[in-house]
């Protein structure tokens, strides 16, 4: 077996691989193709305009950006995704390195976007040029994991070594944690809670270094662990709450919020939900008293500016040592208002009982010098093992919560997958001898139809999930048949292409008869929320194309969602549709095979999931065949043309 230190060294040789393939993939998207097929991959927009540019968030520029013709899918842009800005040649590139500004993503739609610029503003005649938008990747979280890497490989600290050695199965799990609980009070704290979600609870209070909890899908994962926080801040502990996802550490933020527990979120403001918005730091920040210092060194430093970008007709030696001085003062002013604050965040910071960061967000400059009672990882079945142990420096005691069955991380190196990167930090403590104990199984589920639940059970938790008495019971109109619907469409010619301009698979005919199924279920079911789920981003955008083009889609479209599958992680619904789109005469199933996304798509519904799919092409999979087989023994199967010759 190879020691700690070597398997860590190995997964920073992976990591360098995963960082090289992102960088080239994006790359040859971006530098290697036309505008035409850098706009169809969702990575560019150009050319677009700039319409306004202000101040938001610490002093950060903020640019509305405006495409001049509709975009499609919003693809690459979504909040928190980092851009590069610049004014482009003939052929599209930037004009010169030095021409190209960096920022992130506020928020987008198909025309719109708004960007938060590194730097300084842009001068009254940049903004009334043409510019492009383009994808970038974020080095910053590869620069970081590797520094964890580094850092746990050469550590001489004795407790930190130990864990370690354990973590990666070459030693014996320290058991630092001896506290103690009385019994009334362990009650009080767990009282809303199932046995098994009391039995975890008992032992991450009492017992060991390193608790993990597996949670399959709807089991109260998150339940278990806000009762955790709850009872820690009730004992004047300090806690560092994280997550792969900003999405899941939003929803950490607001369970602690709905529990009255008061956490502050770390990260950049346009990667917060608005639901949360209010436990960042930079609007506690600005929230704070002395804020106003910091207002009245901006306000100084915006005049400065104003000074430097004024037009002056008959320019000469004196407008620009005014200029130069201009520039100087509002530099000084702009540093100034920086250093105070990052004087209150380290203040607002230090005083949490609670501090919220995602993994990469754990190596935050507020985060700097911290310690912790406690570090918390949710979601951690998706986290990578360099990501995870970012946070995990953070303090001598750890839990980890997920599911290994659900979605992994994602990587796209086949080095970097050779090299066991893919191996979520969850999945890989799990199987460490050492943590064996420490490991806590849920099982009672309260989200899902004991029908819908019942796949998901069988293939991918020994068949060991219940349903909770609690469950709610929805009757379904008849039109709906069951509760679980697999629909096949083998032989009705929905034949699978590939997007132009892409790799990505697309079905059209197969999502005009989802959509169809689709609307049967919102007007069938005027209450439910409804999820349309396909693998492919191309058959995301098929969809949503097809759905647009309905002379009624605008009365449904507060209560329906189309994604892919990574989008609705964590996420439930009242109905699911799932179209699984690959339909061909070899037989082939590709992305498919990765059974964990097959099983997050359909354990997200409550009362109805329907899965439509080519029974011919999928029946050459194992797993599919069997999917196929349990519906028609179940009574869920049906043909399209049930419906196809209905009408």
């Amino acid at each position: 077996m190879k020691t700690s230190i070597e398997q860590l060294g190995r997964l920073a040789e992976a990591l360098v691989f995963e960082q090289r393939e992102e960088e080239k993939r994006l790359s040859a998207v971006i530098e290697g193709k036309s505008l035409r097929i850098r706009r169809a991959e969702g990575v560019t927009w150009s050319p677009i305009a700039i319409e306004d540019q202000d101040f938001t968030f610490g002093g950060r520029v903020r640019l509305k950006v405006k495409m001049q013709h509709n975009a499609g899918l919003v693809g690459a842009f979504r909040a928190g995704s980092p851009v590069s800005l610049y004014q482009a040649n003939e052929m599209g590139s930037p004009k010169s390195k030095d021409a190209v500004r960096i920022g992130i993503v506020r928020k987008a739609n198909a025309t719109a976007m708004d960007v938060i610029l590194d730097g300084s503003p842009l001068s009254g005649a940049e903004m009334h040029e043409r510019w492009t938008l383009d994808a970038r990747s974020d080095d910053r979280t590869y620069r970081r994991m590797a520094h964890a890497l580094n850092h746990w490989i050469n550590t001489e600290d004795g407790i930190e070594r130990a864990a370690r050695d354990a973590f990666m199965g070459c030693g014996e799990l320290p058991m630092l944690c001896d506290g103690t609980l009385s019994e009334a009070e362990f009650t009080a704290t767990s009282d809303s809670l199932n046995v098994l979600q009391q039995e975890w609870l008992k032992q991450a209070l009492m017992r060991p270094a390193l608790s993990l909890l597996h949670g399959p899908p709807g089991t109260g994962k998150t339940t278990a662990v806000l009762a955790f926080v709850v009872e820690m801040v009730r004992q004047k502990k300090r806690l560092l709450l994280t997550a792969p996802s900003n999405a899941a550490v939003d929803l950490l933020v607001s369970g602690c919020a709905k529990r009255g527990v008061m956490a502050v979120r770390i990260g950049h403001p346009m990667r917060l939900s608005d639901e949360v918005q209010s436990h960042g730091l930079d609007a506690l920040v600005e929230a704070d008293s002395e804020y106003k210092q910091v207002r009245d060194l901006r306000k100084r430093s915006k005049q400065a500016w104003q000074i430097v970008d004024r037009f002056h007709r008959n320019f000469g030696s004196d407008q620009r040592a005014d200029r130069a001085s201009a520039r100087q003062e509002a530099k000084s002013l702009e540093r100034e208002a920086i250093s105070l604050e990052r004087f209150i965040a380290e203040r607002i910071v230090r005083n949490a009982d609670v501090v919220c960061a995602t993994l990469s967000g754990a190596a935050n400059e507020a985060l700097l010098d911290e310690k912790f009672d406690c570090v918390v990882i949710d979601e951690a079945g998706q986290a990578m093992l360099p990501a995870a142990l970012i946070s995990m420096q953070k303090s001598s005691r750890c839990i980890l919560a997920g599911d290994p069955h659900q979605l992994p991380p994602v990587i796209k190196s086949s080095q970097a997958l050779a090299m066991g990167l893919e191996e979520s930090a969850l999945a890989r403590f799990m199987r460490s001898s050492f943590c064996a104990g420490s490991v806590t199984m849920l099982t009672e589920q309260y989200r899902m139809h004991p029908e819908i639940m019942a796949p998901s059970s069988h293939w991918f938790y020994e068949g060991r999930l219940r349903a909770a008495q609690s469950l709610p019971t929805q009757t379904l109109p008849e039109i709906l048949r069951s509760p679980w619907t697999f629909i096949d469409s083998s032989g009705c010619g929905f034949d699978e292409e590939k997007e132009e301009g892409s790799e990505s698979t697309m079905n059209a005919a197969e999502a005009e008869f989802v959509l169809q199924r689709t609307l049967e279920i919102l007007e069938a079911c005027p209450s439910f929320q409804v999820g349309v789920i396909a693998p492919y981003r191309a058959q995301v955008v098929e969809l949503q194309r097809q759905f647009e083009g309905l002379d009624n889609h605008a009365s449904f479209r507060d209560r329906i969602e189309f994604a892919t599958v990574d989008a609705f992680q964590g996420q439930e619904r009242d109905a699911i549709v799932i179209s699984l789109t690959r339909s061909n005469a070899e037989g082939a199933v590709g992305f498919l095979k990765e059974y964990r996304r097959t099983n997050v798509a359909m354990t997200r519904a409550k009362h109805h999931l329907l899965m439509v799919g080519d029974g011919a092409t999928l029946g050459n999979d194992s797993f599919y065949h069997q999917l196929i087989e349990r519906a028609e023994q179940s009574g869920a199967y049906h043909s399209a043309w049930e419906w196809l010759y209905a009408s």
